[in-house]
Protein backbone atom coordinates (compact mmCIF):
# COMPACT_ATOMS: atom_id res chain seq x y z
CA UNK A 1 0.00 0.00 0.00
CA UNK A 2 1.46 3.42 -0.94
CA UNK A 3 2.34 6.00 1.71
CA UNK A 4 -0.52 8.50 1.45
CA UNK A 5 1.43 11.22 3.23
CA UNK A 6 3.81 11.38 0.27
CA UNK A 7 2.70 11.96 -3.31
CA UNK A 8 3.27 9.29 -5.95
CA UNK A 9 6.66 9.75 -7.64
CA UNK A 10 5.16 10.70 -11.02
CA UNK A 11 3.12 13.42 -9.34
CA UNK A 12 6.09 14.69 -7.33
CA UNK A 13 8.26 14.81 -10.46
CA UNK A 14 5.59 16.70 -12.41
CA UNK A 15 5.09 19.28 -9.65
CA UNK A 16 8.82 19.80 -9.14
CA UNK A 17 9.30 20.54 -12.88
CA UNK A 18 6.58 23.20 -12.98
CA UNK A 19 7.52 26.86 -13.38
CA UNK A 20 4.43 27.77 -11.32
CA UNK A 21 4.94 28.07 -7.56
CA UNK A 22 3.32 24.91 -6.20
CA UNK A 23 2.81 23.46 -2.75
CA UNK A 24 1.25 20.10 -1.92
CA UNK A 25 -0.08 19.35 1.53
CA UNK A 26 -1.51 16.21 3.03
CA UNK A 27 -4.87 16.31 4.75
CA UNK A 28 -3.45 14.78 7.92
CA UNK A 29 -3.70 16.79 11.12
CA UNK A 30 -2.96 20.44 10.25
CA UNK A 31 -2.50 20.02 6.46
CA UNK A 32 1.32 19.94 6.56
CA UNK A 33 3.28 20.57 3.40
CA UNK A 34 4.72 17.42 1.86
CA UNK A 35 6.23 19.01 -1.25
CA UNK A 36 7.10 22.46 -2.56
CA UNK A 37 8.86 23.20 -5.82
CA UNK A 38 11.72 25.56 -6.66
CA UNK A 39 9.29 28.23 -7.89
CA UNK A 40 7.55 28.22 -4.50
CA UNK A 41 10.92 28.61 -2.80
CA UNK A 42 11.89 31.47 -5.13
CA UNK A 43 8.56 33.24 -4.52
CA UNK A 44 8.63 32.91 -0.73
CA UNK A 45 12.36 32.96 0.00
CA UNK A 46 12.09 29.77 2.07
CA UNK A 47 14.06 26.61 1.36
CA UNK A 48 12.16 23.34 1.03
CA UNK A 49 13.67 22.00 4.26
CA UNK A 50 12.36 25.12 6.08
CA UNK A 51 8.73 24.44 5.19
CA UNK A 52 8.09 20.71 4.80
CA UNK A 53 5.87 19.54 7.65
CA UNK A 54 4.44 23.02 8.28
CA UNK A 55 1.03 24.43 7.41
CA UNK A 56 1.26 27.27 4.85
CA UNK A 57 -0.05 29.75 7.40
CA UNK A 58 3.60 30.50 8.26
CA UNK A 59 3.42 32.82 5.23
CA UNK A 60 0.79 34.98 6.95
CA UNK A 61 1.72 38.00 9.05
CA UNK A 62 0.50 40.92 11.06
CA UNK A 63 -1.54 42.51 8.27
CA UNK A 64 -3.09 39.24 7.09
CA UNK A 65 -6.69 39.69 8.19
CA UNK A 66 -9.18 37.20 9.56
CA UNK A 67 -11.29 37.83 6.44
CA UNK A 68 -8.34 36.64 4.31
CA UNK A 69 -7.59 33.65 6.54
CA UNK A 70 -11.11 32.26 7.00
CA UNK A 71 -11.77 31.09 3.40
CA UNK A 72 -8.39 29.30 3.38
CA UNK A 73 -9.21 27.64 6.71
CA UNK A 74 -12.64 26.59 5.47
CA UNK A 75 -11.21 25.12 2.27
CA UNK A 76 -8.51 23.14 4.09
CA UNK A 77 -11.17 21.77 6.44
CA UNK A 78 -13.30 20.49 3.57
CA UNK A 79 -15.89 23.23 3.21
CA UNK A 80 -17.06 24.39 -0.21
CA UNK A 81 -16.21 23.25 -3.73
CA UNK A 82 -13.13 21.19 -4.56
CA UNK A 83 -11.30 24.11 -6.19
CA UNK A 84 -11.05 27.79 -5.46
CA UNK A 85 -9.06 31.00 -5.55
CA UNK A 86 -8.09 32.80 -2.37
CA UNK A 87 -6.44 36.22 -2.23
CA UNK A 88 -4.30 36.59 0.88
CA UNK A 89 -1.56 38.92 2.07
CA UNK A 90 1.54 36.78 2.64
CA UNK A 91 5.11 37.51 3.70
CA UNK A 92 8.39 36.26 2.31
CA UNK A 93 11.11 34.93 4.58
CA UNK A 94 12.75 38.38 4.59
CA UNK A 95 9.48 39.96 5.79
CA UNK A 96 8.47 41.52 2.47
CA UNK A 97 4.69 41.41 2.02
CA UNK A 98 3.11 40.24 -1.23
CA UNK A 99 -0.46 39.81 -2.46
CA UNK A 100 -0.75 36.10 -3.06
CA UNK A 101 -3.56 34.61 -5.12
CA UNK A 102 -3.67 30.99 -4.04
CA UNK A 103 -5.48 28.56 -6.34
CA UNK A 104 -6.27 25.34 -4.45
CA UNK A 105 -7.66 21.98 -5.53
CA UNK A 106 -8.53 18.99 -3.42
CA UNK A 107 -7.07 15.76 -4.75
CA UNK A 108 -9.09 12.61 -4.11
CA UNK A 109 -8.07 8.98 -4.23
CA UNK A 110 -10.10 6.35 -6.09
CA UNK A 111 -12.49 5.94 -3.16
CA UNK A 112 -13.23 9.68 -3.17
CA UNK A 113 -11.31 10.54 -0.01
CA UNK A 114 -9.37 13.82 -0.12
CA UNK A 115 -5.70 12.97 0.41
CA UNK A 116 -3.86 16.05 -0.83
CA UNK A 117 -4.43 19.74 -1.39
CA UNK A 118 -2.57 21.28 -4.31
CA UNK A 119 -1.94 25.02 -4.07
CA UNK A 120 -0.67 27.21 -6.89
CA UNK A 121 0.79 30.52 -5.74
CA UNK A 122 0.70 33.72 -7.80
CA UNK A 123 2.26 37.01 -6.70
CA UNK A 124 -0.27 39.62 -7.78
CA UNK A 125 1.29 42.59 -5.98
CA UNK A 126 2.33 44.45 -9.13
CA UNK A 127 -0.90 43.68 -10.94
CA UNK A 128 -2.99 44.93 -8.02
CA UNK A 129 -1.04 48.17 -7.95
CA UNK A 130 -1.26 48.70 -11.72
CA UNK A 131 -4.69 47.57 -12.77
CA UNK A 132 -7.27 47.13 -10.03
CA UNK A 133 -7.51 43.38 -10.60
CA UNK A 134 -10.50 42.92 -8.31
CA UNK A 135 -12.68 45.21 -10.43
CA UNK A 136 -11.42 43.54 -13.59
CA UNK A 137 -12.19 40.10 -12.12
CA UNK A 138 -15.83 41.11 -11.76
CA UNK A 139 -15.99 42.33 -15.34
CA UNK A 140 -14.22 39.18 -16.57
CA UNK A 141 -16.55 36.94 -14.59
CA UNK A 142 -19.59 38.68 -16.11
CA UNK A 143 -18.16 38.32 -19.62
CA UNK A 144 -17.29 34.64 -19.09
CA UNK A 145 -20.76 33.97 -17.72
CA UNK A 146 -22.27 35.49 -20.85
CA UNK A 147 -19.92 33.56 -23.13
CA UNK A 148 -20.61 30.34 -21.24
CA UNK A 149 -24.35 30.82 -21.72
CA UNK A 150 -23.89 31.43 -25.43
CA UNK A 151 -21.57 28.44 -25.92
CA UNK A 152 -24.04 26.11 -24.17
CA UNK A 153 -26.52 26.90 -26.93
CA UNK A 154 -24.06 25.26 -29.33
CA UNK A 155 -23.45 22.24 -27.11
CA UNK A 156 -20.14 23.51 -25.78
CA UNK A 157 -19.03 23.65 -22.15
CA UNK A 158 -16.85 26.22 -20.46
CA UNK A 159 -15.59 26.31 -16.88
CA UNK A 160 -15.34 29.48 -14.82
CA UNK A 161 -11.92 31.11 -15.09
CA UNK A 162 -11.00 30.69 -11.43
CA UNK A 163 -11.88 27.00 -11.44
CA UNK A 164 -9.97 26.49 -14.68
CA UNK A 165 -6.88 28.10 -13.17
CA UNK A 166 -7.23 26.13 -9.96
CA UNK A 167 -7.57 22.86 -11.85
CA UNK A 168 -4.98 23.43 -14.60
CA UNK A 169 -2.12 21.72 -12.81
CA UNK A 170 -4.36 19.43 -10.77
CA UNK A 171 -5.76 17.68 -13.86
CA UNK A 172 -2.38 16.22 -14.74
CA UNK A 173 -1.66 15.50 -11.09
CA UNK A 174 -4.94 13.64 -10.62
CA UNK A 175 -4.14 11.41 -13.59
CA UNK A 176 -1.01 10.24 -11.80
CA UNK A 177 -3.06 9.25 -8.72
CA UNK A 178 -4.70 6.56 -10.86
CA UNK A 179 -1.22 5.24 -11.75
CA UNK A 180 0.87 6.21 -8.69
CA UNK A 181 4.07 4.33 -9.46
Amino acid sequence: MPDLTMPPQKLADYLRKSNIALALSSTDEDAPLVLVNDSFCALTGYAEEDVIGQNCRFLQGEDTTHAMRQPLHDFVHGEGPDAGRFPVLNYRKDGTPFHNYVYMSRMRDRSGEVIFILASQFDMTGALQRSKVRKNDGTLYDALTDISQITREFGLAMQESSQLLADSVAVMARLTLDDPY
